[in-house]
């Protein structure tokens, strides 16, 4: 099997820099909590990319379990639209780029991403 992953760049909007660190923490949280609590076959990571990089300041790394469906992905970004998580909104997305996991002895058919 393969894994899916997508990779979602995000900028953070000013509203998301006037908080303070516990209350971005809570935020993230909020999301931790719904992706889990919804979404069994989904992970969702979080990483800070805003002294590095110049466009985005945030990455969110979504994996699927082998197998998983990926309406399951679809469902959490639309349940995190209802949140301020992005309806307040708290960030913009700046791109989304979907991969799989680089290997060599698996060959994955175009088709995969679609199901």
């Amino acid at each position: 099997m393969y894994r899916r992953t997508f990779f979602m760049l995000l900028k953070a909007t000013a509203r998301w820099r006037a908080l303070d660190t516990d209350a971005q923490r809570a935020v993230f949280d909020e999301a931790l909590m719904t992706v889990f609590n919804g979404y069994p076959e989904l992970r969702m990571s979080r990483f800070n990319a805003g002294a590095f990089h110049g466009r985005c300041s945030h990455v969110i790394v979504w994996e699927l379990i082998d197998g998983a469906d990926v309406w399951q992905y679809e469902a959490a970004v639309e349940a995190l639209h209802a949140q301020a998580f992005f309806a307040a909104p708290l960030f913009e997305i700046i791109d989304v780029i979907p991969g799989v996991e680089d290997d060599v002895d698996v060959i994955m058919p175009i088709a995969a991403f679609a199901a």
